[in-house]
């Protein structure tokens, strides 16, 4: 299930939609959701060897995505999506079926799409017998695949680690001391979509602590792009009232370079509610975030 890995520009359609006047208006009536902006649905392998997990985000909202897959020419999956417990969406959800659609070796400037329908078990937005969204409704989707080549290939899961901000030698010159280098350790899960001025996506820290990306922007620079986002505490996690700024780029691609891996390198702050004595508000760190 490897190749359904990656971030995609996911839009749902209208099923009532019959004909409109093929200008950018007449589709608001067909595109039922991902207008004006799509949605960035990102999905990875699960601990079974069958499954699938992930997320689908919209600014301010999101569900988190469980499933799975079955291989083969085409795989085949069946995923749930599950609201947040005290977001916006705590409560929702949604089914997806659908596959992998096909690569056409001759093809030109395909990319890989992910197709299918969805139907909504929850309803949702309003009140019993009179809700906006209600339970039952199925709406076929697309999910395109974002371009390895896309601008500031930012999309996908780092490995994410900051460090004290101590200038002081720990290995060197002498035996190796009892201070340490690494803070923290965390799963950057990142999606770039268009319409968006940055990378959405979470921050997912070790013990269950959860940031939501937000403010976020991208920067074109020599030899990779720059970014700056903040990473909200959700409200469900131990990180409600965590609010970090990061600021960075991509390193540069070196031609000859023998088994590199992209990275994000730059620095962060700590911007409200400090975490004890060693965390203080405007504590500031550098971190490298290695792309798995």
């Amino acid at each position: 299930m490897a190749e359904l890995s990656g971030s995609y520009t996911y839009r749902s359609f209208n099923p009532t939609y019959v004909m409109g006047d093929q200008t950018p208006q007449g589709e608001r009536g067909l595109i039922r959701a991902g207008d004006p902006h799509p949605l960035a649905l990102t999905l990875k392998m699960a601990a079974d060897p069958v499954g699938v997990e992930g997320t689908i985000g919209w600014q301010g909202g999101g569900l988190d995505l469980n499933g799975t897959v079955v291989s083969g020419e085409r795989s085949r999956f069946d995923i749930v999506g599950t609201g947040r417990p005290r977001t916006d969406t705590a409560g929702w959800e949604y089914r997806y079926h659908g596959h992998l659609s096909r690569h056409w070796p001759e093809g030109v400037d395909q990319h890989q799409t992910l197709v299918g329908s969805v139907i909504r078990i929850t309803p949702h937005n309003g009140q019993p017998g009179r809700w906006l969204s209600p339970a039952g409704e199925v709406f076929s989707f697309i999910a395109v695949k974002q371009s390895l080549t896309a601008p500031l290939g930012l999309y996908d899961s780092w490995t994410y680690r900051s460090f004290h901000n101590n200038p002081t030698p720990v290995y060197y010159p002498t035996a190796p001391q009892t201070a340490h280098l690494i803070l923290q350790e965390a799963i950057f899960k990142l999606a770039t979509i268009p319409g968006s001025r940055g990378p959405l996506g979470t921050i997912e820290l070790p013990g269950g602590g959860v940031l939501d990306i937000s403010s976020s922007t991208l920067r074109p620079a020599e030899g990779g792009e720059q970014f700056s986002f903040a990473g909200i505490g959700r409200r469900d996690t131990k990180a409600f009232g965590w609010e970090y700024f990061y600021d960075g780029h991509q390193t540069r691609h070196w031609p000859e370079g023998v088994d590199q891996r992209a990275a994000l390198v730059g620095n962060v702050i700590i911007h409200a509610k400090p975490h004890g004595e060693a965390a203080p508000v405007g504590s500031v760190y550098p971190f490298i975030a290695v792309k798995q």
